[in-house]
């Protein structure tokens, strides 16, 4: 019996530590940025994601998140599903077609 409760204790401890949501990039353009609340909304082809800027999070290519321009694709690493503040937002480049000069 003793066996028994030691398994599902183990298996309990084990599940919680996978329970966490994991923090994968986020790829997308600015839709705003609302300076009272420090919340940046990024798009997601059809679905909008509201992330927290914090004091800490790593600005790459921009001084602050109120000088994006709306429309510009940005890349957003470290943001959890507890608080939704992001570690590091960086510029990225856009997926637009080049074109090219005729003659």
């Amino acid at each position: 019996m003793k066996k028994i409760f030691s398994i599902i204790a183990l298996l309990a401890f084990a599940g919680s530590v996978y329970a966490g949501c994991p923090s994968k990039p986020i790829h997308g353009k600015v839709v705003g940025f609302d300076k009272e609340s420090k919340t940046l909304t990024v798009a997601q082809g059809k679905k909008e994601k509201k992330i927290q800027v914090g004091s800490k999070t790593e600005m790459v290519g921009v001084d602050c998140p109120t000088k994006l321009a709306k429309g510009a694709r940005v890349l957003i690493d470290g943001c959890n599903c507890k608080n939704k503040t992001a570690s590091k937002i960086a510029l990225s480049k856009g997926k637009g077609k080049k074109k090219e000069k005729k003659g």
